[in-house]
């Protein structure tokens, strides 16, 4: 991997973050919402910050690739050695209604690693970052996820569209289900300890995961599909099948479960 000079890069794109995060509050007080698809709302906020950050990083790193929920895929992230993997509000229905889950997730990644990472809510003014190798961080403080060892001891975050579906598997009913927006987010609180494990059944995307996927790692925890399979990046259609979060015991006796709950009877 050739050597980057990450100092500077971390130093301008915290400031980038912020600013962005200034942004989606002063768009707060007016907005606009459209639909990309029947399901798939998008806001002003949305495309001012994607536009801002796409402006400042092509400055920052004229040679890098870019990757964006809502920029046309370019393919640079093919030709270039590293690409900026951004959204620019995750969890847009929460940034709609009003609630302090939505974040501003971004992602170096070097071919399909992730190799910088950071993760911030405006609301809340938490600011995740990782590097790879050194570590994950929330407002400059080392971050780590919990060390629990048993399910029925675990707090699990879920998106509210999803809790009906975690209901009606109709096992680990003394689990702990918090209802919250933002995907990235919700495996930042585990990074941070304050949530156990951060789950979603529905598909994703590269750029919902690799911010959080570096930051739970370094953190000490592990990111798998719920078939337990590894995360994958920069592969030709960016789908990813589901998502869980956790420590490597938590996640692992999970994945168990939902392989006997598939099994044949």
């Amino acid at each position: 991997m050739k050597e980057i000079n990450y100092s500077e890069i971390e130093r301008k794109c915290k400031f980038a973050l912020i600013e962005a995060g200034k942004i989606s509050k002063k768009l707060k007080k007016d907005i606009k919402v459209s639909y990309k698809s029947k399901n798939q709302p998008v806001t002003n906020a949305d495309l001012e910050i994607n536009n801002f950050l796409k402006i400042f990083l092509q400055q920052l790193t004229p040679d890098y690739g870019w990757l964006s929920e809502e920029s046309i895929d370019d393919k640079s992230r093919l030709k270039c050695e590293n690409y900026w993997c951004l959204d620019p509000i995750d969890g847009t229905r929460s940034f709609i209604y009003n609630k302090p889950e939505y974040t501003i997730s971004l992602a170096l990644i070097n071919q399909q690693t992730p190799i910088l990472g950071f993760i911030y809510n405006p609301c809340t003014q938490e600011f995740f970052f990782s590097k790879k190798n050194f570590g994950s961080f929330c407002n400059e403080k080392r971050i780590f996820v919990n060390n629990k060892k048993k399910l029925n001891d675990c707090k699990i975050a879920i998106s509210s569209s999803e809790k009906k579906k975690w209901d009606s598997l109709n096992f680990l009913k003394n689990i702990e289900v918090i209802k919250m927006g933002s995907i990235a987010y919700k495996i930042a609180l585990v990074a941070k300890g304050s949530v156990d494990i951060a789950l979603s059944f529905t598909k994703k995307n590269d750029w919902d995961l690799a911010a959080a996927d570096l930051l739970i790692n370094e953190a000490g925890g592990e990111i798998k599909s719920i078939a337990g399979q590894k995360i994958n990046y920069n592969t030709t259609n960016l789908m990813i099948d589901s998502v869980m979060a956790g420590n490597l015991e938590v996640t692992s006796d999970l994945v168990k479960k939902f392989k006997k709950l598939n099994e044949p009877k």
